[in-house]
């Protein structure tokens, strides 16, 4: 292994994701020479994808309190990088490169364009305009070091195998893993980086995969594939015990627009992905129900009268035609359908004037108690991020480094930093990868 001090590089960056390009534009602007590693063919693979292909951004909360809330018991380290480079001084960033944000509910913010890819191509061309050196196809087989004093190590260089297949050594003055973690697998998100940390003897916990969509039998779920049940209160159970309760204050508060995503496999959405967590722990202790109140705002009775009215209305017409009437904003026909349903012994074929009182008031109840099991958790390939990751005991804050190998710097998905989805996770990229990437090279002990 070569002692040289003369390094072609002062900052070779492990991964050319959100949070890698935002370092080595920043170093490569303060006029270091920089070399990002990447393993796919193409960099910025996840970045282009982020937000269904729109981009969630960040999240524009510029009340920094606020916002570090949303990172729970991590919030305690952040504060000195977010002074550094928050929400304000991001928009700020991305504005001089071309990238104008509008913001929408819950404060997520957006390329005004739309496009995830615009948020790339502006970051790549932030790469060429400073010229860094980038190696595609490019794997890490290995990070070598040695022991310094007071049981500190030092990064002495890669060894990886280039897009020809040959194996070699480079080294750097300092290097930065910014690898992600193991969400959308398909992306090239394998884990290495865990893998590099624990071989440096770093305490990482053990990824699973986090904000993740969860798997459901329902038949009726599945038939509304595509389409969004709003403004709801849902409450969970874990074993007939009831475990939480979410719902909008009324229908003006948007703060937590309650409501899922039916999708082919189960159900999605900011309100369900945000609880995978708990949704988790929960499965581990016992059976998991969630009931779907989709009248929130009125008790039994008053949906009754509601639903009188509308029959009042609709004498003579088929239960099947005024099923839109009742809950405009997707159909009841797969629910009405679905055997697992109670509703599924009314026949929908029946005109309005025949439904007796006890199934009008069967109709109310079960559309106030729809009971659905969930049969488990999405795996890494359809997760947002991973929960997991390096102890943040183990950094120094003041530029991303370790602690006790002070020329390693981490960024992003790397860390053990829970978070919701809404923008949280690509500030945090934007964030670290700024602070890892202005640090001068005097300030590495």
């Amino acid at each position: 292994m070569t002692t040289d001090i003369n390094h072609k590089y002062d900052l070779i960056v492990i991964g050319g994701g959100a949070s890698g390009m935002m370092a080595a534009a920043v170093a490569a602007n303060s006029g270091e020479r920089v070399l990002i590693l990447e393993h796919n063919n193409e960099l910025g693979k996840k970045l282009k994808i982020t937000g269904g292909g729109r981009c969630n951004i960040l999240n524009a909360e510029y009340d920094k309190e606020l916002l570090l809330n949303n990172y729970g018991k991590s919030k305690k380290y952040l504060h000195g990088i977010f002074d550094i480079f928050g929400v304000k001084e991001t928009v700020e960033y991305f504005k001089n490169i071309g990238i104008e944000i509008k913001t929408e509910d819950r404060k997520r913010a957006f390329p005004t364009t739309e496009k995830a890819y615009d948020v790339y191509k502006a970051l790549e061309s932030e790469l060429h305009k400073y010229s860094v050196e980038i190696r595609l196809n490019t794997k890490v087989l290995a990070i070598e070091s040695k022991k310094i004093e007071n049981n500190k190590q030092h990064i002495t260089g890669l060894k990886i195998q280039n897009d020809m297949k040959e194996v070699e050594i480079i080294t750097a003055k300092r290097y930065l893993i910014s690898t992600g973690g193991e969400s959308h697998r398909e992306t090239g998100s394998t884990g290495d980086g865990f893998r590099f940390l624990k071989e440096l003897r770093c305490k990482v916990t053990e990824p699973t995969p986090g904000l993740v969509p969860i798997k459901v039998d329902s038949k009726w779920v599945h038939k509304l594939t595509g389409k969004t049940l709003k403004d709801l209160k849902i409450t969970f159970y874990v074993d007939n015990i009831k475990k939480k309760v979410i719902k909008n204050k009324n229908r003006f508060d948007r703060t937590q627009d309650v409501s899922i995503l039916c999708t082919h496999f189960g159900m999605s959405g900011p309100s369900i992905i945000n609880l995978s967590g708990e949704i988790r722990e929960w499965l581990s202790e016992g059976s998991v129900t969630m009931v779907l109140d989709l009248f929130k705002d009125k008790d039994e009775k008053q949906l009754d009268e509601f639903l009188l009215e509308i029959f009042d209305r609709n004498k003579n017409r088929k239960l099947s035609n005024i099923l839109n009437v009742i809950y405009p904003q997707s159909t009841l026909e797969s629910i009405f359908e679905d055997n697992a349903n109670d509703l599924h012994t009314i026949d929908l074929d029946k005109e309005v004037n025949e439904i007796t009182k006890i199934e009008r008031k069967l109709i109310g109840q079960s559309l106030k108690n729809l009971k659905i099991e969930i049969a488990g958790l999405m795996g890494y390939d359809k997760s947002i991020v991973v929960d997991g990751g390096l102890d943040l005991e183990e950094v120094n804050f003041k530029n991303m480094s370790l602690k006790y190998i002070s020329n390693l710097h981490v960024t992003g998905d790397i860390l053990n930093i829970k978070r919701p989805s809404g923008g949280f996770s690509l500030q945090l990229c934007w964030t670290t990868g700024y602070v890892a990437g202005r640090c001068i090279l005097s300030d590495i002990d």
